[in-house]
């Protein structure tokens, strides 16, 4: 069944539910916006790690959700595809919690329903032994949408791309074959496919530049650019990214010139151990290009996702600000 539904954004810009400004989409229906205030940043980087957006339908309203952005509400362009209507469309049901995929066409991929989210979440909470939780909030939620996400930034998936002949397993079955373009040059590796992008760039290709902090999401050491965008790279298959243009810490500079941004930070001593430095950079990098650096306030916004245990937000701010004005 191809479906495709047209939405407007309180600015006035068309939207679907299959691509946001580039981003594939996963359409998740559920009873309410199926996370709270508290999960907020969780749902955000799984969603930066993925580089995909997501638009929850309940039967009332239609949140967009983006890695960076704040949530806004979305108008059906047609009346006869108001929010409730949706549900019917695409195969959910009011009382549970759906994910739906879609291919290029409009079409949909792949469908997943699961009990309410957030009456999962809430037992979840109530469940302890001595150690602690059984299953933490993070962990149910991220089981809910990693899946769809993986799915929907697959190649040939919602980006209509077709599987590159080169990610096909070796004959011995164990191994990926995968180019990935890395800084202007291209790496032949191979690889399980269940290698992130994180340990292929480190373990194998030895640009060590990109850090494993947390492993899990949520520090930003590990951020590289991925056709300029931001991507958490330990929650992403390096698989995912055949044939686009990646960029770490150690492909900014030219030579021995350094990228505006670096010699900002040098210049503003905005780091201290230096641990989250390369990720702190790359996402100011982004940060500036997307247009979301013009006050401070934005910029504390827009690398909220990039930990610094030393504390030197100050000056990584001032930093960002430097480096955008020149």
């Amino acid at each position: 069944m191809a479906v495709y539904v047209e939405l407007r954004d309180p600015l006035g810009r068309t939207r679907t539910l299959r691509d946001v400004d580039g981003r594939p989409v996963v359409a998740a229906f559920a009873p309410r916006l199926p996370f709270g205030p508290d999960d907020e940043e969780t749902v955000r980087a799984e969603l930066r790690g993925l580089g995909a957006a997501l638009i929850a339908v309940t039967p009332d309203a239609i949140w967009l959700v983006q890695p960076d952005d704040p949530i806004v509400a979305l108008e059906p362009v047609l009346y006869a595809h108001a929010p409730d209507r949706l549900f019917a469309l695409y195969g959910a049901k009011r009382g549970r919690s759906t994910l739906v995929v879609l291919d290029d066409d409009g079409s949909i991929r792949w469908r997943h329903e699961t009990p309410d989210l957030l009456g999962e979440l809430a037992r979840a909470a109530a469940i302890r032994d001595g150690a602690g939780l059984l299953v933490t909030r993070r962990e149910i939620l991220v089981s809910a949408l990693v899946g769809a996400l993986a799915l929907a930034v697959l190649p040939g998936t919602a980006r209509g791309r077709e599987p590159a002949a080169a990610s096909a397993p070796t004959p011995g079955g164990d191994l990926a074959r995968v180019t990935l373009r890395v800084n202007g040059e291209d790496r032949m590796i191979e690889i399980e496919p269940r290698v992130t992008l994180l340990d292929a760039l480190r373990e194998v290709i030895g640009l060590t530049g990109t850090k494993k902090g947390c492993d899990h999401g949520q520090c930003g050491a590990c951020t590289v650019l991925v056709e300029g965008r931001r991507v958490l790279s330990c929650l992403t298959l390096a698989i995912m990214h055949e044939g686009e243009k990646l960029t770490t810490i150690e492909g900014l500079a030219e030579g021995d010139k350094l990228h505006p941004m670096q010699a900002a930070f040098l210049e503003k001593d905005a780091f201290q151990c230096g641990y989250c430095t390369p990720g702190q950079i790359l996402s100011a990098v982004a940060l500036v290009a997307e247009g979301h650096a013009r006050t401070a306030d934005e910029i504390r916004e827009g690398m909220s996702g990039n930990i610094c245990r030393c504390g030197a937000y100050p000056n990584i701010v001032a930093a960002i600000e430097h480096a955008r004005r020149g």
